[in-house]
């Protein structure tokens, strides 16, 4: 459909210029257009998308003139121009077009190759532009192969960051799950939300099943998902939800376990500005910890005295002990066994942070073992929302960490396991060190090629960790704050990105990837599965013999 022609009256080059919209046509921001031109004998065409629009009257010069001209007292016409930022250029011939050449609406193949569609191998429905257009992403920029990670940005309660992270989940799930052997792990850090998703969500309108239709994908619940929670405080048999069925499992880990992966390094992770010498301790309890375990029968963690350590608790009194010891013994040698030459001040500081740190971290360790298993299930929601922030560090650390080991192990990008981490500012913070911050940085940086990727969400990225945000090849942006929006995170942001990211509504985000040189905006249906208890749609079973009454 032809929507005008090159305007001569603006200059032209091969990377934009501007379109005479001819009466008729609505055209708006996001469009996606062609010009069709003739360089040296042959058919060149200019592909783009709107990046600006103007009405105004052409031949008024003065203000009142507007005035003079609804009254028809002055013969004036509308001037209808929009500015089109080249994507591609076929073939690439890099002259710009000729004034007069015909502009016209890119549609089906047009379209495709406008946003080099064609050319991606394996692509994955992201959403919908304003005219019902598919949105899609190079899945190989997300799974490893050519790029990996994906980064969502957004003010808390208005971007839809996990909403979005979620959508993205399910349609990689559906489309390239079966084939590359994907597997999935949600941590649930808000509320109860995700511990429905396998749920059919009743409210979901026809309006956005129709989009699910329209993306190719259907308008189901997650499907093949266990539920990992806390144990109770009170029962530590009882998950620590109001859902109680199959599919919800208690994790946990034993001394054993907490042992020999190291796991304490995990407790001390709040208002680490750099190593100190409290680190020193750290290290020095968690070898101790971990040759224990090495001399220890299996299943069992023994002391020095062949005595079982059964719990935090436990563990708390054998180091209380230790440095009792040192108070009426300078030459302790149970002392030098745990802190070995660190300062008995040292040893104190470590001992307060390690005896809050079990307060909030104690019920999930235990005698016997139960951590979550990814690896068996093609989705695992992990809650940690009812935690303190210290549980929620050492839930988070210790699951990524047997993750990024096991991949470490096999050494192969298959199955791919994708990591939605919502308040990623949290756990790969900008400034300072954690434990945690290291392992998401060895996600980000080498997990491409181990198959780990990180679906991170945070309200701004100019808090998180900058090779975190660097190392995301696709990066989503809901609504911002106008302050943060300005800075160097948000380089993508052509053109009026940046004022649009403060105008977006809920359902509708800014996408970048690597493929299109333009950021495009897309939305995206409400979830199909249920978010909370009250949107589950009751499942209604016929018996088997129903139809012999």
């Amino acid at each position: 459909m032809r929507v005008g022609i090159v305007l001569g009256t603006k200059p032209i080059s091969p990377l934009e210029f501007w379109v005479g919209v001819e009466g008729g046509n609505v055209v708006q921001l996001d469009d996606v257009f062609y010009a069709v031109s003739n360089s040296g004998g042959y058919e060149v065409k200019y592909y783009g998308v709107v990046s600006e629009v103007y009405k105004y009257l052409e031949g008024a010069e003065f203000v009142y003139d507007a005035h003079l001209v609804n009254k028809g007292l002055i013969p004036v016409n509308i001037a209808y121009i929009a500015k089109l930022s080249v994507t591609r250029i076929e073939p690439e011939v890099f002259s710009p077009p000729s004034p007069g050449d015909a502009v016209y609406r890119a549609t089906g193949r047009e379209f495709e190759r406008a946003l080099y569609y064609d050319q991606m191998k394996e692509k994955i429905p992201a959403g919908i532009d304003r005219n019902g257009n598919v949105v899609y992403v190079n899945y190989h920029f997300i799974s490893g192969v050519e790029g990996a990670h994906v980064s969502i940005s957004g003010m808390s309660g208005i971007a839809t960051k996990t909403s979005y992270a979620l959508f993205l989940l399910y349609s990689i799930l559906d489309k390239a799950g079966d084939k590359d052997r994907v597997h999935g792990i949600i941590f649930n850090v808000k509320g109860k939300d995700l511990l429905w998703i396998d749920k059919k969500n009743k409210i979901l309108s026809q309006e956005d099943k129709k989009v699910y239709e329209l993306m190719g994908l259907k308008a189901e619940p997650f499907k093949s998902v266990t539920f990992y929670v806390p144990p109770s405080p009170i029962d530590p048999k009882t998950p620590d939800c109001e859902r109680l069925d199959g599919q919800v499992s208690s994790f946990y880990w034993s001394m054993r376990e907490f042992a020999e992966e190291g796991l304490i390094r995990f407790m001390f992770t709040e208002g680490e500005d750099g190593v100190s010498n409290i680190h020193y301790v750290i290290d020095r309890v968690a070898n101790k910890l971990y040759t224990l375990a090495q001399n220890s029968p299996e299943g069992r963690l023994l002391d020095d005295y062949s005595t079982d350590i059964e719990d935090l608790w436990d563990l708390e009194r054998r180091l209380e002990d230790a440095i009792r010891d040192r108070e009426q013994n300078k030459s302790s040698e149970l002392y030098r066994g745990w802190f070995g030459d660190a300062q008995l001040q040292t040893a104190y500081a470590f001992f307060r942070r390690f005896s809050r740190a079990c307060q909030h971290v104690g019920r999930l360790v235990r005698t016997s073992s139960q951590p979550p298993r990814w690896e068996d299930n093609r989705l695992s929601v992990v809650d940690i929302s009812g935690l303190h922030s210290i549980g929620k560090m050492f839930v988070v650390g210790a699951i990524l960490k047997k993750v990024f080991r096991h991949k470490e192990n096999i050494g192969k990008p298959y199955p791919k396991v994708f990591v939605v981490l919502d308040e990623l500012n949290k756990y790969a913070p900008k400034e300072g060190w954690s434990p945690i911050k290291d392992v998401v940085l060895d996600i980000a940086e080498r997990g491409r090629s181990l198959g780990v990727i990180l679906i991170g969400a945070q309200q701004t990225a100019s808090e998180v960790e900058k090779r975190v945000v660097a190392n995301s090849a696709l990066k989503v942006l809901g609504r911002m704050d106008s302050s943060e929006v300005l800075g160097k995170e948000y380089e993508y942001l052509t053109g009026n990105f940046k004022q649009r990211a403060i105008m977006l509504k809920k359902g509708s985000m800014i996408l970048y990837q690597p493929d299109i040189p333009s950021p495009l905006i897309v939305r995206f249906p409400k979830p199909a599965w249920a978010t909370r208890y009250s949107e589950v749609e009751e499942e209604v079973h016929v018996p088997e013999d129903f139809s012999n009454f």
